[in-house]
């Protein structure tokens, strides 16, 4: 089938939406285009049709790059269309009433995080939240299918829509290097690679460095530098690519994923944490239920309150003295991801679905 996934929202090198999906439905047969901001070009056999760097901010992108995104999709006179972002539900909606196959993809618990958005007046944020909700439940019910990325996302759909599947966002396999160096041999590192703000864990991770006699590589959209604290030291060593986070990974005796308990993290899976498991690294994270369930179940963390650079630069610290303990975690973890967290797991399901969407 002719495919052409689109967002405005998300970069053409996203991770779930390029690398994942997309490479992934060409690898099976598919003629796959994906409209988004950036350059295009022909990479893993799908033509990315780039759109360049929208100018203006969050209102113009949701206005008019979106309706610039669909006006390019539409053109491509696809079979089936698959989109991102929840501004671009109308435009689904247009396709199809022209007779196209549409799936929306939902990353997020989207009238959950309203009530957390900044941006939009706190006296306002519930009203927002409840309009999107019932637009979005008009919308869906229009639409061949919902996947969402999580089975809490995938739950706040129940009752709406009987069109929804699962695809979490576990890693590619390939992509994460098994690290094999024992952790008697490593230096007393720990990192941390994503966004980096104060949501992100980044004054819990600082303050609990004065504690740890230690080093914390972050990787992420920061200015470059290093910076003292109490007993350890903090490096800002900016974006890597895939070899520079495995390479980072391979230094590290553990793996923080701290980020405060913002309503579209508490439900959420991040895939740092896989990512973790999947290179043999042991991790921290915040104890929110799922988390928790996870990290019991794989042995392969720990779970502490986001709020405490107390405990968290405890649980730092058991890691680093324990290196027989951190290897244990480590091999648990990648033991847990070859048997139920890839990527290639989770690609069957949106195969399926797609091969439904043919007949």
């Amino acid at each position: 089938m002719k495919v052409c996934h689109f967002t405005s929202a998300h970069p053409s090198d996203d991770i779930r939406v390029f690398v994942k999906e997309c490479s992934s439905l060409a690898d099976a047969g598919h003629e796959v285009y994906l409209v988004a901001k950036g350059d295009s070009r022909i990479e893993n056999n799908v033509t990315v049709v780039g759109l360049g760097n929208p100018s203006g901010g969050r209102l113009t992108r949701m206005s008019k790059f979106a309706k610039m995104v669909y006006l390019k999709a539409k053109a491509l006179d696809c079979d089936v269309y698959h989109f991102h972002d929840p501004e671009l539900l109308p435009y689904g909606i247009k396709l199809k009433k022209a007779g196209k196959k549409v799936i929306f993809d939902s990353h997020e618990d989207v009238s959950a995080q309203i009530k957390d958005k900044p941006w939009i007046p706190k006296i306002i944020r519930g009203l927002v939240s409840s309009i999107y909700k019932a637009y979005e439940t008009h919308a869906v019910k229009k639409f061949d299918a919902v996947v969402s990325a999580t089975p809490h996302i995938a739950e706040t759909f129940k009752n709406r829509t009987e069109k929804v599947i699962i695809v979490n966002n576990y890693p590619k396999f390939d992509d994460i290097i098994y690290q094999t160096k024992p952790f008697s041999e490593r230096e007393r590192v720990i990192c941390y690679a994503g966004g980096i703000s104060e949501i992100r864990g980044e004054k819990v991770m600082a303050e609990a460095m004065k504690d740890v006699d230690g080093t914390l590589f972050l990787a992420g959209n920061h200015k470059i530098g290093q910076i003292g604290a109490g007993e350890g030291l903090i490096e800002y060593i900016g974006l890597l690519d895939r070899e520079g986070i495995n390479n980072l990974y391979g230094r590290a005796m553990v793996g923080l994923c701290v980020l405060q308990p913002a309503s579209n993290y508490i439900d959420s899976q991040p895939i740092k944490m896989y990512e973790y498991m999947a290179a043999g690294l042991p991790y921290i994270c915040s104890d929110f239920p799922a988390w928790k369930a996870l990290t019991d179940k794989s042995g392969a963390g720990v779970c502490i309150n986001p709020n405490s650079p107390k405990e968290l630069s405890a649980a730092i610290n058991k890691i680093l003295d324990n290196p027989d303990m951190a290897q244990n975690m480590g091999t648990k973890g990648r033991e847990a991801v070859e048997k139920h967290y890839t990527w290639e797991v989770e690609f069957k399901e949106l195969r399926r679905l797609y091969k439904c969407l043919s007949f």
